[in-house]
């Protein structure tokens, strides 16, 4: 085997060679200006192998010994069947993916390229599988296109060095799709720096909100090393098949500390956005999650204290669908999967237009625990689908009037709690309104204002669409009539039981919020 090595590296000299390559300890060197063309496998299993010129490896590349690339040598794999390569440690100066019909380079180690990764074949992939293909910063890719870029089917990924500042694309994708993702990298220290990524199909994705309808079946997992002060607004382009729902609606976020955020969210065409601070994230696209913390009080389910009634909870009265998918609300229909234990009823939440706050973006229902509490659907931190990143947050009762912020709230790092109860400034309170405050006080605590039974947005005694015409309407017209086992907005008081007389009668909450005035009419400040 050594005296085939040595002709080999004799007939190098003079021009290209062709022949099957296996190195038992001999030195060899490609001279410049010289192509070696290796039909089979390329094995260099000791010796030293010194690239000047060109090397083609049809076959496997597999080196186990001394391989030195000096510049501006070339590695380029031919031919039309699938190969591997394992450099052995060695860093390749350039390379050149020259394969054709479909073929692919399968990484087996981890693999460093220091010029020019050339994608000059028809329809190849270079797939780093479990290892990672490493390119620094004076390193390129050239040739990237639908059907030729690196595909990332394990935790491999595509790795480059960072020395400042900078727009770093990862030309990544899966076996069968180009999806590559770019960064706008910045920081304020550089320390042999890298940013890496890798796109990611079924079955390791990351799950999704359960209440998440529109999203895409694709993530990049973006992660940094050795930048201080880092931050990273990326954008990951995706396919038409990658679609669940509609693409309108999928925007950019990420995943880390075991929660999705949307930092930066937005989207374009057949791409997701999203900024982070953490080295370390799954991008993705899905419905924009809105998050606020809210505390509020019925008045009807108030009678005094801090903690509301669960009455119509303890009787099994609270649907597990929303009430607020039908009209005046005309929310989109959620179903729950059980009742909070402490709740006291369902809840409607509004986003509204940050500049515009009458103009609803998304109504969300949820729950309002007895303690004022307010979450989501399934009994977790409140989410807000389908929200923007700032906008006035409404809040609405099937039977109270409403009430809504005074100002925008940034709906992506929520304030700790919006706790509406303590005070009228808390909500937003309109000038022309003078009749009513937009809460009443209930003991230490302001609450929402309770008897608008016909959900009307206002409260009133007599006069057009009163609610005390509602209330003896749920009665058949006879005031002496009670109606038990009740989920129906004439339950002022949010008991099960309407009642026009009596104890714990509706007429008297109706009246009670009306300041004993039958005259009175409270208009919601919304």
């Amino acid at each position: 085997m050594r005296r085939l090595n040595i002709l080999m590296f004799l007939s190098l000299i003079a021009g290209a060679v062709q022949a099957q390559f296996i190195n038992n300890g001999a030195t060899v060197t490609i001279q410049p200006g010289a192509t070696l063309r290796v039909e089979t496998d390329f094995i260099n299993n000791s010796g030293t192998v010194t690239n000047s010129g060109t090397l083609e490896v049809q076959g496997n590349f597999d080196n186990n010994a001394t391989f030195t690339s000096t510049d501006p040598s070339t590695v380029r794999f031919i031919g039309t069947a699938d190969a591997n390569v394992s450099t052995g440690g060695a860093v390749l100066r350039n390379v050149e993916m020259s394969k054709n019909g479909g073929d692919i380079l399968l990484v087996d180690n981890s693999m460093s390229i220091a010029g020019t990764l050339n994608f000059n074949g028809d329809d190849t992939r270079i797939v780093t599988g479990a290892q990672s293909l490493v390119l620094p910063t004076s390193a390129d890719i050239t040739g990237v296109d639908a059907n030729e870029y690196v595909a990332t089917t394990g935790v491999g990924r595509l790795i480059k060095t960072v020395a400042g500042n900078a727009t770093v694309n990862l030309e990544v994708g899966d076996l069968t799709n180009y999806t590559p993702v770019s960064s706008v990298v910045t920081g304020t220290t550089y320390t042999a720096a890298t940013l890496g990524g890798r796109a990611i199909i079924a079955p390791s994705l990351t799950a999704k909100y359960a209440d998440a309808s529109d999203y895409i079946n694709r993530e990049w997992q973006v992660a940094a090393t050795g930048i201080a002060g880092y931050a990273n607004t990326m954008t990951g382009t995706y396919v038409a098949g990658d679609v669940v729902g509609m693409s309108s609606l999928v925007k950019g976020a990420t995943f880390h500390t075991g929660d999705w955020r949307f930092d930066g969210s937005n989207s374009g065409a057949s791409t997701v956005i999203a900024s982070t601070t953490n080295t370390d994230v799954r991008l993705s696209g899905l419905n924009f999650f809105g998050k606020v913390n809210l505390k509020a009080y019925l008045a009807g389910a108030l009678p005094s204290g801090t903690t509301m009634t669960t009455t119509l909870n303890s009787n099994a009265l609270i649907p597990l669908a929303s009430p607020y998918s039908m009209a005046p609300f005309n929310a989109p229909a959620v179903t729950a999967p059980s009742i909070p234990a402490t709740a006291t009823d369902w809840i409607l939440i509004e986003v509204r237009d940050a500049t515009t706050p009458t103009t609803v973006i998304s109504q969300t229902s949820g729950f309002i625990l007895n303690n004022g509490n307010i979450v989501s659907y399934d009994g977790t931190a409140l989410r807000l689908k389908n929200a923007v990143a700032s906008g006035h947050v409404a809040i609405r009762h099937r039977n109270h009037l409403g009430i809504r912020t005074a100002t925008a709230l940034d709906l992506v790092n929520p304030p700790v709690l919006k706790d509406f109860s303590l005070g009228t400034g808390e909500a937003y309170t309109n000038g022309s309104i003078t009749s009513n405050a937009n809460m009443r006080l209930v003991g230490s605590v302001y609450a929402m204002w309770a008897g608008n039974a016909n959900a009307n947005a206002n409260i009133r005694f007599a006069g057009l669409s009163n609610d005390n015409a509602t209330l003896l309407l749920a009665l058949g017209g006879n005031t002496a009539n009670i109606v038990n086992n009740a989920y129906n907005g004439s339950d002022l008081n949010l008991n099960g039981v309407i009642r026009f007389a009596g104890l714990n009668n509706d007429n008297a909450v109706l009246l009670n919020n009306l300041g004993g005035n039958t005259a009175n009419i409270y208009t919601q400040h919304q």
